[in-house]
């Protein structure tokens, strides 16, 4: 049985109990029933969650995908599973990277690896709990449940994508893992053999997942690396004399890229692209670390201020499971007094993880401000729940901004996205250890609003444009 239906079925029979004798259910045991509440919600969402609307939320995804860092190499891959779902790696997502972390026993990891939830990019479906996992490994992790729901793709399970292994040298991959290059317009701002650096157009989904196989980035990416790259494909897209695979129009397959986070499918803006291991884990460890300094530029309805900080925990929300929320601050309002003895843990979806923010506002014409937003966290659309949480939302945000400011936007300028923008990374190379600064001007449609707000903006600041 499958990993993820556990906590369901305890869950369905804590619901029994409650109906057959509530009398004898004390406040201890009410406690600890509200936790068993929240972590089955918590598991629920966040190995359900899909990268079709939002690269960096996972609401809807079919899989989970982690890179190895450094400190996990050579490590079983039922030890490694179970200490990043844990501890979740924060490298991978659209404020940064990130859904919530989880717990899981290594038991239940094993499980997930005898049910063939579990590949490895490259090598494949892993069944046996003592394969070793090398740094800059991708491990994807399916959730059957998950890929039951995954949109156009329903009839999908875990069988079907085994029965379609692809057998090659390095291992067996499914169809959908052999990324299809695809020659989709690409914007690339520096690339080396160890990396590319892209401007991200607005629409595009950044990783393949159920629903979503081909017209990514990733696709995009992967065919400039074998067609127009300069600085040779790296070690995660093959020619075809390396591959020998084709999909049914004759077209080479080759293998995804490594990719180290990502942006909203609505979102523009920079992504980094590794092209070898060695520089897929090194920029992994930084995201993770925090040493890349992440600058957003967005519209807002409203004006959030001048040198802002907000420092305020997001957590999934209790209701509505696809969005996150500010956590409400538990020192302030009415609380409940409950004896030590009855005190019991919170889940991370009560307490939230800790989000930080800070905002420059740069234009405000009385009605909408264009700011900057540098990012010292990434939790999943943190940019966009802090900034509704302080009353300032995104405009176009169509799932944390305002309904009637966003058909004004649609209906008067055909925009139907949130107008947020990754403007600014600052990183050290990978490789050489370089400070490297990397800058990428506005979309047109956002740049036309930007103009509105800000007359003087292309004068004053022209890098932004």
């Amino acid at each position: 049985m499958p990993a993820w239906n556990m906590v369901s079925q305890r869950l369905t029979y804590s619901h029994l109990e409650m109906a057959k004798k509530p009398q004898s259910l004390n406040l201890e045991e009410l406690e600890k029933l509200e936790a068993l509440f929240d972590k089955s919600e918590e598991d629920e969402d966040e190995n359900s969650i899909s990268n079709e609307d939002d690269d960096m939320d996972w609401d809807d995804m079919a899989s989970i995908h982690f890179i190895i860092p450094e400190d996990l190499s050579g490590t079983r891959i039922d030890n490694a599973l179970q200490s990043l779902i844990t501890s979740h790696s924060e490298a991978s997502s659209e404020d940064g990277v990130d859904n919530e972390g989880i717990t899981i026993s290594r038991s239940q990891c094993s499980q997930l690896l005898s049910d063939g939830c579990v590949r490895v990019a490259g090598q494949g479906v892993i069944t046996k709990k003592s394969h070793q996992m090398q740094t800059g490994d991708e491990l994807i992790v399916f959730a059957e449940d998950s890929i039951d729901k995954g949109g156009k793709d329903k009839e999908l399970s875990v069988e079907s994508l085994i029965s379609g292994l692809v057998n090659r040298g390095k291992g067996g991959l499914t169809e959908e893992e052999m990324i299809r290059p695809q020659d989709i317009p690409l914007s690339v701002l520096f690339e080396d053999e160890h990396m590319i650096v892209v401007n991200k157009q607005a629409g595009i989904v950044v990783h393949p997942a159920a629903g979503n196989w081909d017209g990514t980035l990733v696709n995009a990416v992967a065919h400039h690396l074998l067609y127009k790259s300069k600085f040779g494909s790296g070690e995660f897209v093959v020619n075809e004399s390396e591959n020998g695979v084709k999909d049914e129009n004759g077209e080479s397959l080759g293998l995804r890229p490594g990719i180290v986070h990502r942006l909203d499918k609505g979102t523009t803006g920079l992504i980094i692209v590794a092209k070898t291991r060695q520089a897929l884990g090194a920029l992994s460890d930084a995201f993770a670390n925090r040493r890349v300094k992440k600058t957003y530029l967005c519209v807002t309805v409203g004006n959030p201020g001048d040198n802002v900080t907000i420092d305020k925990p997001i957590g999934r929300h209790p209701l509505y499971r696809q969005k996150m929320r500010v956590v409400p601050d538990p020192t302030k309002g009415r609380q409940r007094r409950v004896a030590p003895r009855f005190q019991t843990e919170k889940s991370p979806a009560q307490v939230g993880r800790r989000a930080l923010s800070f905002v420059q506002n740069l234009a405000f014409n009385g009605k909408l401000s264009i700011s900057e937003v540098r990012i010292e966290t990434g939790r999943t659309h943190q940019i966009r729940v802090h900034l509704q949480d302080r009353g300032t939302p995104i405009y176009g945000d169509d799932v944390y901004g305002i309904s009637d400011w966003n058909k004004k936007l649609s209906k008067q300028r055909g925009i139907l996205r949130p107008l947020l923008h990754a403007y600014k990374l600052e990183i050290s190379h990978p490789i050489t250890g370089k400070d490297l600064v990397f800058c990428a001007p506005m979309a047109e449609d956002m740049a036309t609003i930007v103009d509105t707000i800000w007359p003087t903006g292309r004068d004053e600041r022209p890098e932004l444009f």
